[in-house]
């Protein structure tokens, strides 16, 4: 069908939350796409959830992630890609909410030399409803600043061209857990994406507190170590085009490394000097001795006495 948008949602266990994502899409201006839910393995009602949903509704698709693709949402997300049928793809979250205008702004965006229409977003705490902030879309320095962390692309931020993406060797990368948006988002700016902008949120991300975030502050081994690798795999391939900023990237992989020492002495975790060792490793390869010496009498400080935040910083 001409002009059909595919949307393509991984789930996990949001048998709860679903269903008001399901009617952010189904009340959407614009009412030529199909929804392709891909799910990984609940152990909740989700499936049950979706399946009454879709009796109603004959453009939501169910399935279930392939056993022999790895579990998480990249495989997920992946193997909706193959199902998809339409012209152009976008990637949602289970637990997010689409505006209603939402898909007829992006896709009345699009001209014939665009690959994708990149919107803002808002993120919201769950609980409280409060806006924590809008995404920062623009940069001078796009590459560098998106891999500091200055510039923020959500995946479910952008909709995209199927043509452009068919073209991509690759597209979730599925031995990432977590920073995968990241990391996906990254690799499409490499390739060049052109994109045309929309200052304006069309979607709602909502924080939880078992968030990713909220993991790492937890020091979660798990999402730090996903997180890490993430880093690393860009770090190589940003070298290999531009050595010059070499130093600026490890700095940002060491100061990581410092927070996570930070979070683990705060979770009084025993592994913190396995990060504290790869910290001070990073800083010296970028000439930063007196960051070792800080977070140094920061660890001790916090060992000792418990505190010594600004040490971190």
């Amino acid at each position: 069908m001409s002009n059909l948008i595919s949307i393509i949602i991984p789930t996990y266990n949001r048998a709860n939350l679903i269903i008001q994502t399901l009617e952010s899409i189904q009340n959407q201006t614009y009412q030529n796409f199909e929804c392709i839910i891909v799910d990984d393995g609940s152990e909740d009602d989700s499936e049950k959830v979706v399946s009454n949903f879709i009796e109603k509704d004959n453009r939501f698709q169910f399935y279930k992630r392939p056993s022999d693709k790895i579990k998480g949402p990249n495989a997920c997300r992946n193997y909706g890609f193959e199902k998809s049928k339409g012209e152009f793809i976008y990637f949602f979250d289970s637990d997010d909410f689409l505006k209603p205008h939402a898909l007829e702004t992006y896709f009345k965006a699009f001209k014939t030399d665009t690959d994708g229409v990149l919107a803002q977003v808002e993120r919201v705490d769950r609980e409280t409803g409060v806006l924590q902030d809008v995404n920062i879309i623009d940069s001078d320095n796009l590459i560098e600043d998106y891999f500091l962390n200055k510039v923020c692309y959500f995946v479910s931020g952008i909709l995209w061209e199927k043509s452009f993406l068919n073209q991509q060797t690759e597209l979730f990368d599925e031995t990432i857990g977590h920073h995968d948006e990241w990391d996906f988002n990254l690799r499409m700016i490499y390739a060049k994406a052109r994109l045309i902008k929309i200052y304006e949120p069309l979607t709602i991300y909502y924080q939880h507190q078992n968030s990713f975030k909220k993991e790492i502050e937890k020091a979660n081994d798990f999402q730090i170590e996903s997180a890490i690798k993430a880093r690393l795999k860009h770090l190589k391939l940003l070298t290999g085009q531009n050595p010059v900023n070499e130093k600026v990237y490890l700095k940002h992989i060491a100061d990581y490394h410092k927070k996570i020492v930070r979070n683990k002495l705060i979770a009084k975790q025993s592994n913190w000097f396995v990060y504290y060792k790869k910290a001070c490793i990073l800083f010296w390869q970028t000439h930063s001795i007196f960051s070792i010496i800080k977070m140094t009498v920061g660890v001790f400080s916090f060992y000792f006495f418990g505190k010594g935040y600004t040490y971190f910083k």
